[in-house]
């Protein structure tokens, strides 16, 4: 305020005013390390468009100033703030940064980092009920704008389209924290424009001079629904791309089994059984894998039509390695095994109810 009341000409003022915010926007590319190029992909801004202001060529907009904040990871008063040098970050502390300590670890240049730096594929099933796909996106892991955490940003392809025919896309940014103590990578991602919260955890390990190749995470989300319920499913991050967009192809039949919900055993309908046998004629023929079903089919519950497979067994037998992960997929793709675990609301209102009678019944006793 001190310094507009110094100005008598407000041209004058509004032109100082925009080169010194143009200035702070140059400090944090420099600080930062990021090229104009970069700002200008990650803010969704024309490279000409970025070009032109930071020469003064053009005068810096708000929506601009909004989109460059975000991509640099900055609160907008560090570039619009009238005081000298502007509004310190410390001054809008990341509540996240009180994790930090020896046993919590979001600095990306730590060793429990290495190897988790890149851009993963990540999949899923869809979680509404209707639906039969594997939903497909990226999750990259990188050293945020100013280096203090590590920074994750998830583009998700919901599988719509727009009234224009274009993918429909989610985008989620948040953090990652590694805890030593708990051997695990928790993730917490955002996306603001829909206000949605996602949650992600998955086993760490140290990979002092190799890169992680997958990782099955559990995920806490809101079902795509119409209810919008709490939701825990699984989400497969892996460096290699896989052909999940057709239910025929063998990416889709083997991921699908490994993102159901398991436990030790694999419960099949006796006609889901019979239909895999035939869809999966060529692979079930295959003399090791026909005496080992054969062993497996000994498990019937007759009365019930379902087949009761101790996956152990399958594990232990006396088969190729590759034939018996392929068989546990394909046997879960087609088992009774949930996609996810969905909080009704139904559930919702039966605890409701309980809990409301013991409340009810205490006070009446007393």
């Amino acid at each position: 305020m001190k310094q507009m009341l110094q100005y008598e000409d407000y041209d004058a003022f509004a032109d100082d005013y925009c080169d010194e915010v143009v200035e702070r926007i140059k400090q944090l590319l420099e600080k930062s390390g990021i090229s104009q190029g970069t700002l200008a992909a990650k803010s969704g801004l024309g490279q000409s468009t970025v070009s032109k202001f930071l020469a003064g060529d053009t005068r810096v907009s708000l929506i601009h100033i909004a989109k460059i904040c975000r991509a640099l990871e900055v609160d907008p008063g560090e570039v619009l703030s009238l005081e000298p040098g502007g509004k310190e970050r410390e001054n809008y502390p990341d509540m996240t940064e009180n994790w930090e300590n020896d046993m919590l670890i979001s600095d990306p240049s730590h060793p429990v980092f290495k190897g988790y730096l890149r851009k993963f594929e990540v999949y899923f099933n869809s979680t509404i009920s209707s639906e039969n796909q594997i939903l497909h996106g990226t999750l990259t892991l990188q050293p945020s704008a100013n280096k203090r955490y590590c920074a994750a940003e998830m583009i998700l392809d919901t599988g719509k389209k727009d009234i224009n025919g274009n993918p429909n896309y989610k985008r989620y940014r948040g953090k990652v924290t590694v805890s030593l103590s708990m051997s695990a990578c928790y993730c917490v991602l955002t996306e603001t424009e829909i206000g949605e919260i996602c949650f992600l955890v998955f086993n760490h390990l140290f990979l002092f001079k190799e890169d992680l190749i997958c990782r099955m995470a559990c995920a806490a989300t809101v079902s795509s629904g119409g209810n919008k319920r709490p939701t825990m499913h699984r989400l497969l991050l892996s460096r290699a791309e896989l052909d999940v967009d057709h239910p025929d192809s063998e990416d889709f039949k083997f991921l699908r089994g490994q993102l159901m919900l398991n436990t030790s055993d694999i419960l099949i309908e006796k006609r889901a059984y019979d239909k895999f046998k035939k869809e999966e004629q060529d692979f079930v023929e295959k003399n090791e894998i026909r005496e080992l079903l054969d062993e497996l089919e000994g498990g019937t519950w007759e009365s019930l039509q379902v087949y009761r497979i101790d996956e152990a067994k399958i594990r232990n037998a006396d088969c190729r390695q590759e034939e018996k992960i392929r068989l546990i997929s394909l046997l879960r793709n087609y088992s009774m095994n949930e996609k996810y675990n969905k909080i009704s609301t139904k559930t919702d209102e039966h605890i409701f109810n309980y809990i409301e009678n013991k409340i009810y019944y205490k006070n009446t006793d007393t």
